[in-house]
């Protein structure tokens, strides 16, 4: 019953999202309407729970709170809503064998990943794909401290002291869906799989609009998320030297074909290194995609004459045929409002995702000029009036002072830059400067709306984005965003010749471009990626943890990506090194301090004081790598827990 509550409350917002989607554009497909309202439902949840829980706390009271506005909003919505035209949309959706092949497939596709991000079993928490391993206890640690741990306003859950700058929103929404009810699974799935098919249909949308070719806006999606370099030329390698035949050898995929330092692959799959463990993601994305939409609906329909000719051209645009509507709710032009609607998505996205917002804001400087009206303040205003006390907050953070160093390149090291590239996305570069200088395959207005995304990749080939140099890919994944519409015209273009030469130019084409990414896909969902992430003992003692602490303890843990502290909600003195260094932290002195600490002695009890640590774990990890003197906490300290090997001593009383 507690995932119906968590169901409902969703189902509320996706309506929401969709009914507002109507006062930016009267006309458009219901499936895409859809998919667009799915995504602005979810993040208008996201920030709305957040801000009532910084009043209420995350509290039952505040889950009521956010529902019963939730029903509020839909029922003023659908009162204001064009309903007639509402009506006309449901009437004009015909069934599309294809199209519902095609979404059934994504839906089971993604389904079957995203079902596998948290699993119990008799052993405990399993996850995959393996590169969860090392980023979901990051975002446990973050999601506990927001249900059960009092973060609010949010501290940082791994390095005691310092505020949270990071972009936490969508951890927010995992941590409030199981504070109104849904278990583990269910709090991370609902979401994943709502966010997941959406991005699907915004990126399809996002590609019709500026290509206008139904199947290079099918192929878009397969480009993007089944994205890799030459990988596969490995994988055929190794192949033939298994012993094992071909359907054993996918089953038990030796490597990543995406990823490899050996290999010097650093172009990582977009599922497996990207929208599925680095979660923030899965609102820059699609929140991203549609901005770009808006932004091309905008400048298509600057400069036109009379309203009849921007209806004729939306009508063109997306290849539906749909009643004439009534007049707009709103009365601004076409360009201000959809530039207006994508300012606001902008600004609301530096805590769904900093980079994201980077990465537009780049692009939105040259789009500005190139195709300079006034136009564009509905656009620039809302998103710097919305995003300044994000980026203020933001700001705040130990990264600031490593950012935009130069760094050429990006991961090539000692490696010759273009030869990187060439390995990395050869096929997909050189497919994408041919349908960026032939006129055949994209319009010459649509090939100068590019532009300005091509400093998405020439940044983060340049400077230093992120402490660690790979990080950078954060921005250029928007880059790749921008350009898969293009290289599937080109491929759609020559599988429009019907020649059989070409239609086979076209699949090895495609296949080169998406077999390295389909590879690593096909690894994340076999047995050699499903990893054990928390043992059930430390699953116990996690829950023994948060029943005996009070909720804003400070804990000190064995600095380890998977400490049992991460389940609770409890603040840690230090956490993962690895996770410290990413976000840009001097933490060598407490490292130092942690590991006085646990060898025991009078300077151990003098840190613990000066720290202000109210209990300190000491497990299997904390005695055989840190040496842990358990004779010293006994005889000092009482401990509220002992179990599987696992105690928790209180410092203060």
């Amino acid at each position: 019953m507690a995932v119906l509550f968590v169901l409902f409350i969703t189902a509320l917002a996706l309506a929401d999202g969709v009914l507002l989607t109507y006062f930016v554009t009267a006309k458009a497909p219901l499936p895409a309407r859809l998919c667009c309202g799915a995504v602005v439902g979810l993040a208008a949840l996201a920030w709305l729970s957040f801000l009532v829980a910084l009043i209420a706390g995350m509290s039952a009271a505040a889950v009521v709170i956010v529902a019963a506005i939730l029903m509020v909003g839909t029922l003023v919505l659908l009162r204001l809503a064009p309903r007639d035209q509402i009506r006309a949309e449901i009437k004009a959706v015909s069934l599309d064998p294809w199209g519902m092949a095609y979404y059934v497939a994504w839906g089971a596709l993604l389904t079957w990943l995203f079902s596998r991000v948290v699993v119990f079993t008799e052993e405990g928490m399993r996850t995959a794909p393996a590169n969860n391993y090392g980023d979901l206890p990051f975002h446990f640690s973050v999601i506990t401290s927001f249900a059960f741990g009092e973060n609010l306003p949010p501290h940082n859950p791994i390095f005691a002291g310092p505020r949270f700058a990071y972009p936490f929103l969508i951890d927010f929404l995992t941590a409030f869906f199981r504070r109104a009810g849904a278990d583990w699974p269910a709090a991370f799935f609902i979401e994943n799989i709502v966010l997941g098919l959406a991005l699907v249909g915004v990126i399809e949308l996002m590609a019709m609009r500026l290509v206008r070719n139904r199947l290079a806006a099918r192929l878009t999606p397969l480009l993007f998320f089944f994205n890799g370099g030459f990988g596969f030329y490995y994988a055929f390698r190794d192949l033939g030297e298994a012993q094992a035949g071909w359907f054993d050898f996918l089953s038990k995929l030796p490597r990543t074909y995406t990823m490899s330092d050996e290999l010097h692959l650093r172009w990582g799959n977009i599922f497996t290194t990207l929208l599925i463990p680095q979660r923030s993601l899965l609102f820059g994305l699609p929140m991203a995609a549609m901005i770009i939409t808006l932004w091309w609906m905008a400048i298509s329909e600057m400069g036109r004459e009379g309203e009849g000719a921007r209806g004729r051209q939306s009508d063109r645009a997306t290849g539906d045929s749909i009643p004439p509507s009534p007049p707009h709710p709103l009365t601004l032009s076409p360009p201000r409002r959809y530039l207006l609607a994508a300012g606001i998505l902008a600004g609301i996205l530096p805590l769904m995702h900093a980079h994201g917002f980077f990465a537009l804001m780049l692009a939105s400087g040259g789009l500005a000029l190139l195709f300079w009206s006034r136009d564009w303040a509905a656009f620039f205003i809302p998103a710097l009036a919305l995003a300044a006390p994000q980026a203020l907050y933001l700001s705040r953070t130990q990264v600031r002072g490593k950012l935009f160093e130069w760094h050429w390149g990006w991961e090539a090291g000692e490696m010759s830059i273009p030869l990187f590239w060439l390995i990395n996305a050869g096929a997909f570069l050189v497919l994408l400067i041919i349908a960026l200088l032939a006129k055949r395959f994209v319009e010459p207005r649509a090939r100068r709306f590019y532009l300005p995304f091509i400093l998405c990749f020439l940044v983060p080939n340049a400077v230093l984005l992120a402490p660690w140099p790979w990080d950078n890919i954060k921005v250029l994944v928007y880059w790749y965003l921008a350009s898969c519409p293009f290289v599937a015209a080109v491929l759609a273009h020559l599988w429009s010749r019907r020649a059989a030469i070409w239609r086979l130019t076209s699949i090895v084409l495609l296949l080169t471009l998406t077999l390295s990414g389909a590879l690593d896909v096909t690894r994340a969902l076999s047995p050699v990626e499903d990893v054990l992430l928390f043992g059930r003992a430390e699953l116990e003692v996690a829950e023994l943890i948060r029943q005996r602490t009070p909720p804003r303890a400070l804990i000190l843990n064995a600095p380890i990506h998977n400490s049992v502290v991460a389940l609770t909600g409890r603040q840690s003195l230090m956490g993962y090194p690895g996770h410290l260094w990413t976000h840009g932290f001097d933490y060598k002195d407490r490292q130092n301090d942690v590991e006085a600490i646990y060898r025991g002695g009078p300077r151990a009890a003098e840190l613990l004081a000066s720290y202000g640590v109210d209990y300190v774990v000491v497990g299997p990890i904390e005695r055989g790598q840190f040496l842990a003197n358990d004779n010293f906490f006994a005889a000092q300290y009482p401990a509220v827990i002992d179990q599987d090997g696992y105690r928790v001593y209180q410092i203060k009383r």
